[in-house]
This record gives C-alpha cells, sequence and structure tokens, in this order.
C-alpha cells in the first residue's frame, strides 16, 4: 500500500508543472555523482599511475572482470553529473534567477560546473593512451605560459617524466571531488535524490554502460594523425591553432568564468551587456566545438 502511494505520488510530481528543470536536474545530477564515486572507487583500485599506464588501463577493460562495465559506468555518470550540473546552472541563468543570489552563493552554484569539467579532463589524461598524452603536454605547456608562477603551478598540476600521470591521478581521485564536495555542501542536503531518481537514473546509466562502448583508446606509440581531445576542449584547441596558448587556453576561459560568476552585481543595461555576451560567447564556443568534432582534424604535432 506504501509503495503504491510512493509510486502515484511520484507519477503526479512528474508531470506536475509544479516542478520544473530547477528541480530535476539537480537531484539527476547528484545520483550520476553517487554512480561516479562508487565506479571510480573500484577503478582506483587497480589503476596504476606510474609506468605503463596505457597497459593499466587495458588490463581494467580487458582483464578484470566486470572492468569494462565500470570504466563505463564511470565515464558515463561523469559525464552525465557535469552536463546535468551545466545544464542546471544554465537553467538559473536564463530564468535570471542570479538577481536572487549574492556574488559568492552565485560563485558557489557555478564553480562546481568549472570543477566538473576539470575532473573529466584529468580523467581524459588518465587514459595514458594518445590522445591522454596529449592532453597532459597541453595543460602543462599552456599553465607554463602563464606569467611569474606560471612554471610552479604547472608543477603542482602535472610533471613530465615517469611521473607524468600521477599528479592528475592525485587531483582527479583526491583534491578536486573534495573541493567539489566542499562547494556543494550547501546544496547536497536540499537536491539530495530520492530512491526513485537514484533507481531511473542508475538502470539508465547501467543500461548504458552494458550497450554502449567507449572511445576507442589509441596506444601512446601508434601512427595516427587524428588527435583529439575531450569534447568540451575542441573549441580551445581550435583556437590554439590561431592564438597564442596564454589566451585561447588561460585569459579567454578565465574572463568568461569570472563574468558569469559576476552577474549577480550587474543592473540595468550593464545586466543585458554581459548577459547577451555571455550568450553570445557561448554560441561562438559550442560552434567552435561542434567545428572540431565533425570537420577538423588535429596533428598531435601542431602544438
Amino acid at each position: 500500500m506504501a509503495n503504491s502511494r510512493s509510486i502515484i505520488c511520484w507519477k503526479r510530481r512528474l508531470f506536475s508543472t509544479k516542478y520544473d528543470l530547477s528541480f530535476y536536474l539537480p537531484r539527476l545530477a547528484l545520483a550520476s555523482l553517487l554512480l561516479c564515486v562508487l565506479s571510480g572507487l573500484v577503478l582506483a583500485f587497480h589503476y596504476r599511475p606510474f609506468g605503463n599506464v596505457f597497459e593499466s588501463i587495458e588490463e581494467i577493460t580487458t582483464v578484470i572482470p566486470y572492468g569494462f562495465f565500470f570504466r563505463r559506468l564511470h565515464y558515463a555518470s561523469g559525464q552525465a553529473f557535469t552536463i546535468l550540473t551545466m545544464l542546471h546552472v544554465l537553467d538559473y541563468f536564463f530564468k535570471k534567477r542570479y538577481q536572487g543570489y549574492s556574488v559568492g552563493k552565485w560563485f558557489l552554484l557555478t564553480s562546481p560546473v568549472c570543477i566538473s569539467f576539470f575532473l573529466l579532463f584529468t580523467g581524459f589524461i588518465l587514459k595514458g593512451d594518445k590522445e591522454g598524452l596529449f592532453a597532459g603536454n597541453i595543460l602543462l605547456n599552456t599553465v607554463s605560459e602563464i606569467p611569474v608562477f606560471g612554471a610552479t603551478l604547472s608543477c603542482l598540476l602535472i610533471r613530465p617524466g615517469t611521473g607524468f600521470y600521477f599528479l592528475p591521478y592525485i587531483h582527479h581521485c583526491l583534491f578536486l571531488p573534495l573541493l567539489l564536495v566542499f562547494l556543494l555542501y550547501d546544496h547536497i542536503k536540499a537536491w539530495l535524490p530520492e530512491r526513485n531518481f537514484i533507481l531511473i537514473t542508475t538502470l539508465f546509466l547501467f543500461a548504458y554502460s552494458i550497450f554502449v562502448k567507449m572511445p576507442v583508446d589509441i596506444p601512446p606509440w601508434a601512427d595516427s594523425s587524428t588527435v583529439k581531445g575531450p569534447w568540451f576542449f575542441l573549441g580551445i584547441q581550435r583556437l590554439l591553432r590561431i592564438i597564442p596558448p596564454l589566451i585561447a587556453g588561460i585569459i579567454i576561459p578565465v574572463v568568461f568564468f569570472l563574468l558569469f560568476s559576476i552577474m549577480p552585481l550587474f543592473k540595468g543595461r550593464l545586466q543585458i551587456i554581459a548577459r547577451y555576451l555571455l550568450i553570445l560567447s557561448t554560441l561562438f564556443y559550442a560552434a567552435l566545438t561542434l567545428a572540431g568534432s565533425f570537420f577538423m582534424e588535429y596533428s598531435c604535432g601542431i602544438f
């Protein structure tokens, strides 16, 4: 009887106009994050950030029982969390809800998107294949371009040599997840997903992980002319071909994020200008990303 009441209440909520994207997106995102953390813990026991990292990934995928499933689940749930969180922030942006937040609160709401993308980027590096090595070198060289403290900062993120993957591994498995939880702490209680959200998310991501294969890993020694970064990085990768790395990889993303983060400060016409500037910048970057995904090839010798 109690279960039937729960199902009826869930159906009413699902089709009620009272509950919109602002209700569903964060709860589905947190359910995805839970699956991402659990699958990541399984993978962390088998991943070796030293030596032949690509061989370690191949062992997880082909030798360890159900390793391929947990790797696909970790990949899919991480992507789902990031996309759903981004859509949640965009939903707030287009509804102008930043007007009801202080700059500090709005920053706490938006910064997890950046952390999530950096988590995806470090995870992409940790594949240990040619594309991961390529992405790691771009991170190393781009951060090194920052005046004064660039060399120091790059040494905190990634180092060349035998420990190339160790720092990205530490950031991916420890520092970035802790920072993400800290930033989301005030929201977790309000957004804590119910069992139905967890069930739906689990069923969907489990089915995805069983039936949908991950992109093929390119061995580091392979002679391949097509080497691309993760989907969200393709726009920056395109910009790196035509403007200096410091501007394309650091200044433009930082300026965009800062402008987005201080939206509560803008009033009247200034707010309208900032709003349309952000929208046009996003559309332009989306166009670059689509062009990079479908119409362009990248050689690892370009940068």
